[in-house]
């Protein structure tokens, strides 16, 4: 099964949610990705598709020359198989060829998985955010990748 990279739209909003739901702690609620789907801009979604079903969402927002990615997430069952990645290649793609200097992020320490995902991309640690999870007060750190000189 090959796995295509799309601009979501929005019937993918309720898969959406489900991953969302399974993937988080504490999830984005569906009104919220309903939202981000019809604010185009700023926000801007895509989904990883497999048999015309979104297996894997991202969310990002773009100001001025700086992206920041918002979430991103694969369904448990298709993971480890190169989907966050496709998607973050998509992503910093776009960021390319658009004004974008910076694409900055928040994780959660724990997040192992994640974290070693966005050092192969270079994004590199540039600060922490104390409490930043509400869920258990876990801390974000907060993570950059530049694109172009400026």
């Amino acid at each position: 099964m090959t796995v295509n990279v799309r601009p979501v739209v929005p019937d993918d909003v309720e898969r959406i949610s489900y991953i969302e739901d399974r993937s988080f702690s504490a999830p984005f609620s569906k009104e919220m990705y309903q939202t981000m789907v019809k604010a185009s801009p700023p926000f801007y979604g895509m989904v990883a598709v497999e048999d015309n079903e979104p297996v894997g969402y991202l969310f990002y927002s773009i100001g001025a020359d700086e992206m920041e990615l918002l979430t991103i997430a694969v369904d448990e069952s298709f993971r480890q198989r190169g989907i966050a990645k496709a998607m973050l290649d998509e992503m910093i793609d776009l960021a390319g060829r658009s004004s974008v200097i910076s694409i900055f992020l928040e994780v959660r320490p724990s997040n192992v998985a994640a974290l070693l995902l966005y050092k192969s991309f270079g994004f590199e640690q540039i600060g922490v955010r104390k409490g930043y999870y509400k869920d258990n007060n876990e801390d974000a750190l907060t993570m950059k990748k530049c694109l172009h000189l400026v």
